[in-house]
Parts: C-alpha cells; structure tokens; sequence
C-alpha cells in the first residue's frame, strides 16, 4: 500500500522554508531578550503595558534588522520601504501583542504575560514576514 502522498520536506521550497523559520525563531528569542530587558527596566516607573509598549518598539527595530540581514538576506528593497512593510506586519502583530499581554496579565505574572503575549504575535508575524515584508517581488 502506498502512502505517499507527494508531499515531503525534502523539497528545496520547504527546506528553505523551515530554514528562514528556524532563523525568524532565532531573531524572536534575541529580540525578545531585548524586550524583556528592556521591559524589566522600566516597569517600575511605568504602568507595565506602557513599559511593554516601549520596549516592544525597541524589540521591534532589532527584529527587523536582523531578519532583515540574518533571515530573510533582502538586499533588493530599500530600507526604508521594507521597514514600512515591517511595521505594517507588526502593528497588527502589536495589537495582538498589546492585548495578550493586558489579559494574560489579569491571569497569571506581567513576565508570563510577557512570554504569551510575545509567542501568540510572533506566529502572525512569521506568517506576514515571510509573504508580505520579505517576499520576493520575482
């Protein structure tokens, strides 16, 4: 009985595919470090959504960056346009941030929320870096 269903990892598409993933992933967990860092920091003299906002952003530019050079490799469109592109993925990727982390924090922690937060938009974001932001325009 043959249960091949043609589909497979071992194309090229997948591979690269599951490759730029496993980078994004990479990229996540050091900007999310940036964020956590920078959360900690300032939560004591802000509200922590306001904190979490603030070092959201900052997370955010070191995100882009490195995908940018380390995931994606994208020479081909300006810097500018692809930050635009960028932020128009991850502003709706905050908003579902902003709100995991206001109800996550009536649950459990601020950092736990944080951590919920952070994973439940980074799914959104993969998913709009990899056909939106750095997309091929070939």
């Amino acid at each position: 009985m043959n249960t091949d269903t043609g589909r497979t990892v071992r194309t090229p598409e997948t591979r690269e595919r599951l490759t730029r993933l496993g980078k994004f992933g990479l990229v996540g967990m050091s900007s999310f470090v940036v964020n956590v860092v920078v959360f900690a920091l300032i939560t004591p003299l802000l509200w922590y959504v306001v904190a979490g906002s603030l070092s959201w952003l900052i997370a955010n530019v070191s995100s882009y960056n490195l995908n940018r050079w380390f995931t994606f490799d994208d020479t081909e469109q300006g810097y500018l346009r692809g930050y635009a592109r960028h932020l128009s993925v991850y502003s709706v990727g905050f908003v579902v941030y902003l709100a995991g982390l206001w109800l996550f924090g009536l649950v459990v922690g601020t950092f736990a929320a944080l951590a919920l937060a952070t994973a439940f938009s980074g799914v959104l974001n993969f998913v709009g870096s990899e056909f939106w932001v750095f997309r091929s325009e070939s």
